[in-house]
């Protein structure tokens, strides 16, 4: 899908090194726009954030409780919205990035659904608290973004992972007095009615675009300028490139991280289509020299091995199809030039 980014706070990116603006601000923020094209699946990932709400240091790590008595978590945050914790200065500098859902604080402390700890968190690793964005606050708690509305069968549906491998699915909704009174608003598929619906920092999400044409989709928020860490498990991983503009499969640093080998043996990492009608899929070759000399690099599936793909330009929205037999976390780096932001 074909998009565009402008940040109002430090001049217009144009996605390539050392484009940025000079700027004294350190988190800029603007918005991009999404064409979702008609009677696709268009895949979208987030790459504009909410700010950050709550930032400081653990001065407590006891397991999944973790503590920092200069903050009163319980009046800073909101209750019912899901938070994203960033670890972004640890003493283990392999958790920097290392991202986790919040739902539960009191007081001074929140709790991570994982054990941190055992992972390396120690007393002084510093972090920052964001709320998650949520497919109200993306499309409009009156869907003010202008999907198409109907019934189950008839509406735009986003389908939004439900980290177990598959999607929970939502449609907009008017209101309805017969055959059955339906109240006008976001449903899940089985009509119910959709509370608050958070979508994960790092996930992408479908818009199953059913209207007749196609529908620009516009998401605002402030820019990360750190490496974020991903979980992937087996199977197939639905991502976001998390940054707005300037990422390149040479720069993302996947190819670090995901497993090497041939296109039937390798990690695999689709990257949707402009018009949505599918994907091209790269995989990264550890290079060779029989039966032919391959240098080692990004490779397209189905291209000449002797194309290096270094320089293709990630999509928002993105999949990784994991092919060793466990999963892993995977640190997705911002180009260069977000250094200076």
């Amino acid at each position: 899908m074909k998009y565009t980014t402008i940040t109002t706070l430090a001049a217009l990116l144009l996605g390539i090194a050392g484009a940025f603006a000079q700027s004294a601000y350190t988190k800029p923020s603007g918005f991009v726009t999404h064409t979702l094209k008609a009677g696709q699946f268009n895949l979208i990932g987030l790459t504009l954030h909410a700010p950050v709400t709550v930032s400081g240091a653990f001065e407590t790590v006891d397991g999944t409780t973790l503590t920092d008595s200069d903050v009163n978590f319980g009046t800073s945050l909101t209750a019912g919205k899901t938070y994203i914790l960033e670890i972004t200065a640890a003493t283990d500098t392999s958790l920097n990035g290392t991202i986790q859902e919040v739902t539960v604080w009191d007081g001074n402390t929140i709790t991570t659904p994982q054990n941190l700890v055992t992972d390396g968190l120690v007393v002084g690793d510093q972090y920052q608290l964001r709320a998650a964005k949520t497919l109200q606050g993306i499309f409009g708690a009156n869907n003010e973004a202008g999907l198409k509305e109907g019934a189950s069968g008839t509406a735009d549906l986003v389908w939004i992972p439900d980290g177990s491998g598959g999607f929970d699915k939502y449609y907009y909704s008017p209101a309805q007095s017969f055959p059955v009174v339906v109240a006008e608003g976001w449903k899940l598929l089985s009509g119910a009615d959709a509370p608050e619906v958070p979508i994960f920092f790092a996930d992408a999400f479908f818009v199953q675009r059913r209207g007749a044409t196609d529908l620009d989709l516009v998401i605002t928020g402030s820019i990360v300028t750190t490496s974020v860490s991903v979980a992937v498990p087996n199977n197939f991983t639905f991502i976001s490139s998390l940054f707005p503009v300037g990422s390149t499969l040479a720069n993302s640093g996947l190819g670090g991280s995901l497993l090497h080998g041939f296109a039937g043996t390798a990690d695999l990492l689709w990257l949707p289509k402009d018009d949505a009608s599918g994907y091209d899929i790269y995989y990264y070759h550890p290079g060779s020299t029989f039966p032919q000399v391959v240098e080692a690099g990004w490779k397209l599936v189905g291209g000449d091995v002797n194309v290096d793909q270094a320089t293709t330009i990630l999509k928002s929205g993105m999949i990784i199809q994991r092919r060793a037999a466990t999963g892993f976390n995977v640190p997705v780096t911002p180009p260069s030039s977000y250094s200076g932001l």
